[in-house]
């Protein structure tokens, strides 16, 4: 992972001299480059250089070209992260299965589910409201400075370093508080949240490092390390699951549960985020990135920055207040339950929402993510003369359009498949609890187009930096999930999560619409009748795939006797229903988008051999 690749055909040289020490923010990059750090100051002061010039000499690319060597690149790019993302995943799901088998999927599970969650809640806050949102445009603009903005970028990372580790110290001080404030457990489920919390929430020092480094790595243009480096934290987080297992089996009653116990559930899963920020260190090293902490912020334009990060701190704060509210109610599922009666609570929330990342993470967030600095530079040179706003039509063309031809097909399919997809990844389930789960996959998973647009949404307002639309679009989005989350608490328990997962589908629908018809307006020309021609056909290709995917399935289980290989059948026919299909239903409706994609992942693949 350390070792330094090639310069893929075709790839732009980046800024020759002046590159090593810029981070960025958008989620992965390009490719590598070397270079020692520069010498210099601001534009206009001591020591500063020619336009177009480095201080070596060498020119330095604009942003047309890097753009046009990205959009060449982009399914490299995205397929670099995709592939970190699909090996990270896939040891995910061994994850995920192991942790059901330790702590089941009753109260210790919910237990443990929260107070491992906490710290992600508090990470979004820092990770989408300073350092996503804020560093990568002002470090974009930094880098077309003639000393490439260096003592403004070490400045910036200094607060955002000094930001990380105060915030890591007050969640893990207070701990036990926050355990209280946002979950309903109550007496030894309680103690063991709050166990589990002051284990897990120094994971919001590390994981906040590791954002920043990741960052760092794709400012110089790599993918691979910031998308592989989470494979480390799960084969740590395996490794002690299956300590646990051999040493204590399935513990799913919270008043069993000893110190020893909680140390090593807890303390695996904190190690893991410790040492997938670790391995980054080399990698960073290596590209030639030094940062040098710099104190004070006065006079280096830090004023504009404040503005749009408190816009942007404020709709996350939103965002994390209605996704605490969600995780108070859900785990209280379990208690308002009628004796002897299971409902699906917070873990088979999360457990389902593992399994909903899935399909979203390889597709959509690598395609987003390879399109966002394309963005953000496309609006910073935007103007009577430029071509920034056609480019920029192009660019969210692309995110509507790209992301569809997986992300529709994928949804269809875990909603038909959800039984066995649930009980074959989650053996360790009781059938009852399985069955739960594959309800809330099922309703969950209605939303993922919708969700994708949100997605593309949000990296809009942070490219084009406006904080207020941002912040209207996310008091809708949670504000109608808030609705139906309360709604949650006056229906049946059995109903209670199915609810929750009803208001992710019509919050993300309804905000996919707003925001198509508020950046339809801003920049026009997106061709939107296109847009939602290919998305009806998508849909249609996609049900005549699930419909005998899903009759396929249900007949596989009902023939054979109740037991854990009847899953796996099912699961492979109805697989094998759906491709067929929707494969028909791409021929027969005439997608040439799918054909494209399929073709060009089979020359990928043919290449490979």
């Amino acid at each position: 992972m350390n070792e330094r690749p090639r310069r893929a055909e075709g790839e732009y040289p980046r800024r020759a001299a002046a590159s090593p020490q810029y981070p960025g923010v958008s989620s992965h990059a390009q490719g590598w480059s070397h270079a020692e750090p520069v010498a210099g100051t601001f534009a206009g002061g001591p020591g500063a250089l020619p336009p177009g010039s480095s201080p070596s000499g060498e020119a330095v690319l604009d942003d047309a070209q890097i753009d046009a060597a990205d959009r060449k690149n982009l399914g490299r790019n995205s397929a670099l992260m995709a592939a970190g993302t699909l090996a990270s995943r896939v040891l995910g799901m061994v994850n995920a299965m192991l942790l059901a088998k330790v702590v089941g999927q009753d109260v210790a599970a919910e237990a443990f589910r929260s107070a491992n969650t906490l710290p992600n809640f508090i990470l979004v806050l820092l990770s989408g409201g300073i350092l996503n949102a804020v560093l990568l445009p002002q470090i974009t603009k930094a880098m077309k400075r003639p000393d490439g903005g260096r003592e403004f970028v070490d400045r910036l990372l200094t607060v955002a370093f000094a930001l990380i580790f105060i915030v890591a110290a007050l969640a893990t001080g207070g701990a036990a508080l926050l355990m209280r404030a946002f979950t309903t457990l109550q007496g030894p489920g309680m103690h063991l949240a709050i166990a589990f919390a002051y284990i897990c929430m120094p994971q919001v020092l590390f994981y906040g490092i590791f954002a920043v480094f990741g960052n760092l790595l794709n400012a110089r243009g790599s993918f691979g390390p910031y998308g592989w480096a989470p494979v480390v934290n799960n084969v740590v987080a395996i490794a002690g699951q299956a300590v646990f297992l051999h040493l204590w089996g399935q513990q799913s009653d919270p008043s069993v549960w000893t110190q020893q116990m909680v140390w090593v559930l807890a303390g695996s899963a904190t190690l893991g985020i410790l040492a997938q920020t670790v391995v980054l260190l080399p990698v960073l090293h290596h590209t030639g990135f030094r940062w040098r902490p710099r104190w004070g912020i006065r006079g280096y334009g830090f004023s504009q920055v404040g503005r749009f990060a408190a816009l942007t701190f404020l709709a996350l704060c939103i965002a994390q207040a209605g996704g605490l509210f969600t995780m108070r109610v859900a785990t209280g599922m379990l208690g308002r339950a009628r004796q002897g009666e299971y409902v699906a609570g917070y873990a088979a929330y999360q457990n389902a929402m593992t399994l909903f990342q899935m399909p979203y993470s390889l597709i959509a967030f690598s395609l987003l993510t390879a399109l966002f600095p394309q963005l953000t530079r496309a609006w910073q040179r935007r103007g009577p003369v430029g071509t920034g706003l056609g480019d920029m039509r192009g660019i969210l063309r692309q995110g509507l359009t790209l992301p569809a031809v997986g992300i529709i097909p994928a949804s269809v399919a875990l909603i038909a498949l959800a039984g066995p997809v649930v009980r074959g990844i989650y053996w360790g389930l009781r059938p009852y609890e399985a069955a739960a789960t594959a309800e809330v996959l099922a309703v969950m998973s209605l939303s993922m187009m919708a969700y994708t647009i949100s997605t593309l949404q949000q990296q809009y307002c942070f490219a084009t930096e406006q904080g207020k639309p941002n912040l209207w679009m996310q008091c809708l989005l949670t504000g109608i999930q808030v609705a139906f989350t309360a709604l949650a608490l006056i229906v049946p328990a059995s109903y209670g999560v199915i609810v929750i997962c009803l208001g992710m589908v019509v919050s993300n629908s309804l905000l996919a619409l707003v925001f198509l018809a508020f950046v339809h307006r801003q920049i026009g020309g997106l061709n939107l009748g296109a847009v939602v021609w290919l998305h009806l056909r998508l849909w249609a290709a996609a049900l005549l795939g699930g419909l005998p995917a899903y009759l396929t399935a249900r007949f596989v289980v009902w023939a054979m006797p109740e037991v854990l290989i009847a899953q796996y059948a099912a699961l492979l026919a109805g697989g094998l229903a759906f491709c067929v299909g929707f494969l028909l239903g791409v021929k027969m409706l005439r997608i040439s988008e799918f054909q494209i994609f399929a073709q060009r992942i089979t020359a990928k693949l043919h290449r490979g051999r």
